[in-house]
């Protein structure tokens, strides 16, 4: 029980400390990178790092609840497998959860430091 919650407890304060990064970073500015011209700031380099993790991470969560699926449908009323299914299933939503979760509140974050700055 406690390696679990120490696993939620990385995660959860990984993509938050990403989530709060941004918007302390919001008013830093990178010279412009010849090799990636579309970054030319640290918030717009920290947005393109987290839309690579929705983009990764959401399939990834969707096929571990499917995988999750298909341990229930394998499972033919052993117990033992039902409760691995189950804990499979509440894992895979709450990673996903977690990854909505923390570009919500980074979004959240940016748009508050725009209307504040009046961008």
């Amino acid at each position: 029980m406690f390696k679990t919650l120490t696993k939620i407890s990385a995660i959860t304060g990984s993509f938050f400390f990403l989530s709060v990064s941004r918007s302390f970073a919001f008013s830093s500015s990178m010279p412009i990178d010849p090799i990636t011209p579309g970054i030319t700031s640290i918030p717009n380099f920290i947005q393109s790092v987290l839309n690579i993790i929705i983009k990764v991470g959401v399939p990834i969560s969707a096929v571990f609840i499917i995988w999750a699926g298909f341990q229930f449908l394998t499972a033919q009323g052993d117990v033992t497998k039902l409760t691995a299914a189950k804990k499979s299933l509440v894992w895979a939503v709450v990673g996903m959860g977690v990854l909505l979760g923390s570009w919500l509140i980074a979004t959240a974050i940016q748009g508050t430091i725009s209307q504040i700055a009046g961008k």
